[in-house]
């Protein structure tokens, strides 16, 4: 792949590496949004059909009655904007996405640390690396052939090229990672941009805005934890020079060094994890036929319309033998209860009332009434009871 740009001619390391990052990632964007979106390729191709399938779609709704409300065409609407917006307009994105998730977190990092009267990071950044670098220089001299598991000088001077090596890897590598990262996502939003159109393919979309917030948040974090490790570190890195100026090389003033390496290493890992959970919270809205199946199927309760729509459909004179049939059951289960004080010799909701009921169903709203007919009356067991105490009740 041929350079977007010239490389940068700053001396120091992280200034140059960094610089360079930022132009081939800008020239990637550029180079690659283009090639994405130019008139007449495979992706405006399928571009132009996915909006077509959306608002195909959203007449086919229209035309079964789905319930569509004026909200539902203005989010479709505001979707096809967004979607051409991003897709076909490369001054647009430009000002949007590169300029705001590119450069406003390190912008917003810049100014907490003016405010609190921090030196920048990267320039201590440096420094701490040619510093430590130094010293190992020194140390490794005074070790000679020794191995470094041995202890001593040798075991100081490794320690001081992890340390670099942390350092390096914690700060430089995860702001150039970041960048690039960004780049790739920012590169291809016009074959993003079409998935917004469906429900189903939403969610990808969703993934995509949520990594490039994590990526853009990356640096600001990484920044400012670097700026307080920084401070930590300056006055002990400060202090074993000034030992080795002094010909003293102590073991013991470059342990710490490496622990304090290791610990915010620890910690820009977890930053930049925070920036991440920060990114992926992003939700974007649903419609609302989506919205509420999905609260239907969470709760675990069947939905109510297609029981409505069977008893609307139920005709009238179907209601009353069911009506009948329910009340004679529940009075053949009861009948045993009140034969031990007195037999109801009826018939309930006979072939007659059936018959009665299924007639006035016909009639008015309100005249379906269940005829309940008793014939005869309580009459007195004629047996001989076999109790003293059943005799006097009969009598």
């Amino acid at each position: 792949m041929q350079s977007f740009c010239i490389p940068s001619a700053a001396d120091r390391f992280a200034a140059r590496l960094l610089a360079d990052a930022d132009c081939q990632a800008f020239g990637l964007v550029e180079r690659g949004y283009a090639a994405l979106a130019q008139p007449g390729g495979t992706l405006s191709t399928a571009l132009t059909g996915l909006l077509v399938i959306a608002v195909a779609f959203f007449g086919y709704r229209l035309l079964l009655g789905r319930g569509i409300l004026l909200s539902d065409a203005v989010g479709l609407t505001v979707k096809i904007g967004i979607v051409l917006l991003i897709a076909t307009s490369w001054q647009s994105w430009q000002a949007l996405a590169y300029d705001g998730l590119a450069r406003a977190p390190t912008q917003v990092a810049s100014e907490i640390l003016v405010g609190i009267g921090a030196p920048p990071p990267l320039e201590s950044l440096e420094k701490a690396l040619d510093d430590l670098t130094a010293a190992g220089v020194g140390y490794r001299s005074r070790a000679g052939i020794a191995s470094p598991w041995v202890g001593g000088p040798a075991a100081a001077a490794m320690t001081l090229n992890v340390s670099v090596v942390l350092l390096t890897l914690a700060t430089i590598g995860i702001l150039v990672a970041a960048r690039v990262v960004l780049a790739i996502l920012l590169a291809i939003a016009p074959a993003m941009a079409g998935l917004l159109l469906f429900n189903a393919t939403r969610g990808m979309t969703q993934g995509w805005l949520g990594a490039m917030a994590t990526a853009a948040l990356a640096p600001m974090f990484v920044l400012l934890v670097a700026a307080i490790e920084f401070a930590i570190l300056s006055p002990m890195i400060t202090r074993l020079l000034t030992e080795q100026a002094a010909e003293r090389f102590e073991t013991a003033s470059v342990m710490p060094i490496g622990l304090v390496t290791i610990v915010f290493a620890i910690a820009l890992v977890v930053a930049v994890r925070a920036g991440a959970r920060i990114g992926h919270g992003i939700r974007l809205p649903r419609d609302r036929d989506s919205s509420a199946g999905r609260e239907v199927a969470a709760s675990g309760a069947p939905s109510a319309a297609p029981q409505l729509q069977r008893q609307l459909l139920l005709p009238p004179p179907a209601r009353a033998p069911a009506v009948a049939k329910a009340l004679e059951s529940i009075a053949r289960r009861e009948a045993p209860a009140g034969a031990a004080r007195s037999q109801f010799d009826g018939r309930i909701a006979s072939s007659r009332g059936v018959s009665a009921a299924r007639d006035g169903a016909a009639g008015p709203a309100g005249s379906n009434v269940v005829t309940l007919r008793t014939e005869g009356a309580s009459r007195l067991r004629s047996a001989p009871r076999r109790s003293r105490a059943a005799a006097r009740r009969d009598a």
